[in-house]
């Protein structure tokens, strides 16, 4: 059986490694990115007693806290040496640790960085659309362009945005609408709500604020998105 005191001393270890990452829950490490959480999960297999780090990223614009949570803007997985995904047994963690951590910073070196440029944060986002779940997923694929031209207006490059806008129409009107309706509803409506927080960029970066003063989001290190 796999206890809190064993799954505290594992994120523990991690926390140890990621010094700019900040412990959230037992299982969570998380900062502050700008408009954005990046981080570190470990997630328990099903029917197993095993583990896997992956590289998070979650929005920091929804209503609340609680909903930015709901659903990260990508997951990325983190590969071993040989290629394959890391299966780390809870009991035997310590002799796959050394080289999860290596993968992990190689794999995912933004986390490594106090701050980070967007230009730096739009390349690990470009690199989600290989990935074979995204390329299956209109909603993963316009979920991704959604958080670069949002990203692009935290750190105010109208120009950028007019350019990721333009190619997310693009995206979206190769698409059945119903790929897409069940998730954002009419499209047209969709995108000219998302174009209109360009006009509201300050209510925008208000609820950023809000959200990052969350009791448990506020202790999170942070670092700062720029251009």
């Amino acid at each position: 059986m796999i206890t809190s005191n064993i799954k505290k001393e594992i994120i523990r270890d991690w926390s140890d490694n990621f010094a700019d990452l900040s412990v959230y829950t037992q299982n969570k490490l998380y900062k502050i990115c700008g408009a954005f959480l990046l981080g570190i999960e470990i997630l328990s297999l099903p029917r197993s007693e095993d583990y896997r780090p992956i590289f998070v990223c979650y929005p920091l614009w929804k209503t609340d806290i609680r909903r930015c949570l709901e659903e990260p803007v990508f997951i990325q997985e983190i590969y071993n040496k040989k290629g394959f995904q890391f299966n780390i047994p809870y009991a035997k963690h310590i002799i796959f640790f050394q080289e999860a951590v290596e993968c992990t910073k190689r794999q995912a070196s933004i986390l490594g960085h106090q701050d980070i440029s967007i230009k730096q944060l739009f390349e690990v986002i470009d690199k989600q659309f290989s990935q074979g779940i995204v390329r299956a997923s209109p909603v993963g694929q316009v979920k991704l362009f959604e958080a670069k031209f949002l990203g692009a207006l935290y750190v105010n490059e109208l120009n950028m945005c007019k350019d990721i806008f333009g190619e997310l129409n693009k995206l979206v009107r190769n698409y059945n609408p119903d790929f897409l309706e069940w998730k954002y509803g009419k499209l047209d409506a969709w995108l000219q709500n998302l174009h209109d927080v360009i006009t509201h960029r300050d209510e925008f970066l208000k609820q950023i604020e809000i959200n990052k003063q969350d009791k448990k989001i506020a202790k999170l290190q942070s670092s700062e998105l720029f251009i």
